[in-house]
């Protein structure tokens, strides 16, 4: 399936000649950088053809796997003019009201009793997690019988007395979802069967290598020779450590959190893009910063002494292997502790290792005592180093654009 059949070349062609040579535009936002390879292209073909031919589409995959974004750049950017997307994400809270709610606030009434867009366009209804609502008493999904009563009779009927039934025309459905099990919901097959299949599986090394070296090497154009070129190398430790530690901690009921998939592979090297062109003037600097970041992505989810050693030891491993350097020749210190929060209203923050503990301590400080002086409930806290550090990897992970973390 690496081939594509090219009617004006009467010959089979590698997919990736199908499309112009890519390159990252100035100043996107990492989440929206979207590098193709042979299976996204594949897929974004199949759906559009799908599309075209007014045919529901469900695409199925693990985390992380570039379903959401795929669909969502494909919706957006690359339909014609006549076809109008709207997005909607399901979770474990999402009730059949709301999503009938929501649904019957965008359509228009084109007759009596029938609703749907502006006259001469076309909805397509992107529901992200698919899967995700929860079941009730009778093991159905609510939100998603809703969708189902309109795959079956074009419709559903209004709530308020007297209840009339609302036909909804011009309307096509995208889904995505991982895949039944792990603690999903399986989804009922009387509405899957309405769907047209889009498997999305995990990325090769082979494509992951592509895509992150090329999004790191643009990064890097402005730093020196001896950090650029140490791309390529840095993603290829980088998935080797992401694939060891796939294969070696596996979740457990104690360790039930033990679950690697593609976005953290992502972070890590969102991570790298803080970099400053100023601060990083060696490999070692560079190279400081990825044992950080891969620190704060994988080894703060890990639970004890024992892992987080196993841990430490592969990184030493990769560092060797991948940029023939010793650990000793890139830590110089006990902790590694990055930052942008050691001059207190810098404009722009300046993200950068931090060397002096005590100073660490004492800015710290004195943002605490700037916070009890302007509220009335005071902290009264002692800031140690270990606590430092937990607030750290907070800031860290909050000053990254869609950051999240569990407490």
């Amino acid at each position: 399936y690496d081939f594509v059949w090219s009617a004006t070349d009467g010959d089979w062609v590698d997919w990736m000649t199908t499309i112009p040579e890519y390159s990252i535009p100035r100043n996107t936002p990492f989440s929206n950088i979207i590098v193709p390879t042979r299976d996204s292209i594949r897929c974004t073909y199949v759906l559009d053809k799908l599309l075209l031919n007014n045919s529901h589409v469900l695409a199925v995959g693990g985390t992380g796997t570039g379903k959401t974004l795929n669909i969502v750049d494909k919706l957006m950017n690359n339909m014609p003019q006549e076809y109008i997307p709207n997005l909607l994400t399901f979770s474990a809270r999402t009730s059949a009201n709301q999503t009938q709610d929501i649904l019957d606030s965008k359509m228009e009434k084109r007759r009596k009793g029938v609703f749907g867009p502006p006259s001469g366009k076309k909805y397509v209804l992107f529901v992200d997690d698919l899967i995700m609502p929860q079941r009730e008493k009778y093991l159905a999904q609510p939100p998603i019988e809703l969708l189902r009563q309109w795959m079956d009779h074009e419709g559903w009927y209004e709530r308020k007395p007297p209840c009339q039934f609302r036909k909804i025309v011009d309307v096509q459905f995208v889904g995505s979802m991982g895949p039944p099990g792990g603690g999903r919901n399986p989804v009922t097959n009387r509405y899957l069967r309405h769907f047209n299949f889009i498997s999305f599986s995990e990325l090769s090394n082979e494509s992951l290598l592509r895509i992150f070296d090329m999004i790191l090497t643009d990064f890097l154009q402005g730093f020196v020779k001896e950090v650029r070129d140490l791309s390529t190398s840095v993603v290829e430790g980088t998935i080797k450590v992401y694939n060891m530690i796939r294969e070696e901690l596996l979740p457990t009921p104690s360790k039930s959190h033990y679950t690697f998939n593609l976005r953290d592979f992502a972070k890590v090297v969102q991570g790298l893009m803080r970099a400053d062109v100023n601060s990083t003037s060696s490999a070692a600097d560079f190279l400081s910063l990825w044992l950080h970041e891969c620190t704060r992505v994988f080894s703060d989810r890990l639970v004890n002494n024992e892992d987080r050693a196993w841990f430490l030891n592969l990184q030493k491993q990769e560092l060797q292997s991948c940029c023939k350097l010793c650990y000793d020749e890139v830590v110089s210190t006990d902790r590694i502790i990055y930052g942008d929060y050691l001059i207190p209203g810098a404009d722009p923050k300046v993200y950068k290792q931090v060397t002096d503990m005590e100073r660490l301590v004492s800015v710290v400080e004195e943002y605490l005592e700037d916070y009890n002086t302007e509220n009335n409930a005071a902290m009264p806290l002692v800031m140690f180093l270990d606590a430092i550090e937990h607030v750290s990897r907070i800031c860290r992970v909050i000053r990254l654009p869609l950051g999240n973390t569990l407490l």
